[in-house]
């Protein structure tokens, strides 16, 4: 059976579209792309042994079509890649309520965290727990990808989960039901009686409140200083960071962008802060919106760094949704720092270098802060600042 010709509608979509949006004499460069596409379909309609998804070769179209221009950080997303997208800027999720990481000596799934509330904390599952069976499926390290899909998905369904808890040498079997959970990028807790400690891992909806609970939480509790950790943060939203920027540095530019055509907008903080003493984690895997946040505390010198150089990206990336439901992720425009420094591809250095060893590297999720090189360091230096 002949199949449709799903080359050649999309390609001829792609040329209204260049007609309507830009010009004809653009629109007749694609009339090239529908001969090349007829001449594949008629090879995969002659040769191709198995079945095609024709909903999957014409999204395919539109994924290449975007990665054409050769942007690591440009996409297209279709419907369903787009919705997952902003449910999870959204920080709004359905799943029992913990978080999880590779335990690489045995190959296990170890619970790192349950989220205060959460389903899971309902039933009595414990960090450091292993999980070993979800939904009678026995599961290892390998099986990752699957354990995460398996205890997110559908509100309300139950999923049965088999742990392994050391403390007890023994196994326990929960049955869970799923809710939405607002899941925590913000962590706090006081190191002492004088330095408190906050870590962001990502800039998502709910960050900037979770940070100024944090906030708050340090004040309450008296702290004199402040860790804060941005090490492995990979970005988010850059409307986000300028927030949570705007807590910590007295009235002026947090950041400015300039977009192809060379239009800058600039973003500025009022004059109401916080000024408890600072220094700053980073490592070459904070990059991004963590860096909006840690070049403009440079700036204003509002904190010392400890760690390694960051990642080096000064781009910032647009979702523009289409009509259809689907969307474009695309760079759009630089961005600089209050000096006016744009750090793509240079990062934001260290006051105090400090790299972590290759053996604690592969166990960072799992250090004790006495093992933490990088904070340690951190601590000495901001309590060098405060006895001065």
């Amino acid at each position: 059976m002949k199949r449709k010709s799903i080359f050649r509608s999309a390609a001829i979509s792609l040329i209204l579209i260049s007609t309507i949006l830009f010009t004809t004499a653009f629109a007749d460069k694609y009339q090239g792309i529908v001969r090349k596409l007829s001449m594949l379909e008629t090879v995969l309609n002659e040769y191709y042994v198995g079945d095609v998804d024709t909903y999957k070769l014409q999204e395919g179209i539109y994924k290449g079509f975007v990665s054409g221009i050769g942007d690591a950080y440009s996409t297209y997303y279709t419907q369903q890649e787009y919705d997952a997208f902003k449910e999870e800027t959204s920080g709004i999720y359905t799943g029992i309520g913990i978080r999880m990481y590779l335990e690489s000596e045995d190959n296990s799934i170890v619970i790192k965290e349950v989220f205060d509330g959460s389903p899971a904390q309902k039933v009595g599952i414990l960090p450091n727990d292993k999980i070993i069976k979800v939904a009678g499926k026995n599961v290892s390290g390998n099986d990752y990808t699957l354990v995460t899909q398996l205890v997110t998905g559908t509100k309300e369904e139950d999923v049965s989960i088999i742990v392994y808890r050391p403390s007890a040498n023994s196994t326990y079997e929960f049955n869970v039901t799923k809710e939405s959970i607002a899941y925590p990028t913000v962590y706090f807790k006081m190191l002492d009686d004088e330095v408190a400690y906050i870590q962001i891992t990502k800039f998502e909806e709910l960050t900037h409140d979770q940070f100024k609970e944090a906030l708050d939480k340090s004040k309450k509790q008296k702290a004199k200083g402040m860790v804060l950790d941005l090490r492995n943060n990979p970005g988010g939203l850059l409307r986000i960071a300028k927030e949570i920027v705007d807590e910590l540095i007295p009235e002026g530019i947090i950041v400015s962008t300039k977009d192809k055509n060379g239009k800058s907008v600039e973003y500025y903080a009022d004059n109401k802060y916080n000024d408890i003493p600072l220094v700053v984690l980073i490592n070459g895997s904070s990059a991004s919106a963590s860096e909006v946040v840690a070049g403009a505390l440079k700036d204003y010198n509002r904190a010392k760094f400890v760690g390694e150089t960051s990642f080096g990206k000064g781009i910032v990336q647009t979702i523009i949704p289409l009509s259809d439901g689907s969307a474009i992720k695309l760079t759009t425009s630089q961005y600089f720092t209050p000096s006016g420094v744009c750090i793509q591809g240079i990062g934001i250095e260290p006051d105090v270098k400090v790299s972590l060893s290759t053996d604690k590297l592969l166990r960072m999720h799992q250090l004790k802060e006495t093992e933490d090189d990088q904070l340690q360091t951190a601590i000495k230096v901001l309590k060098e600042d405060l006895a001065e």
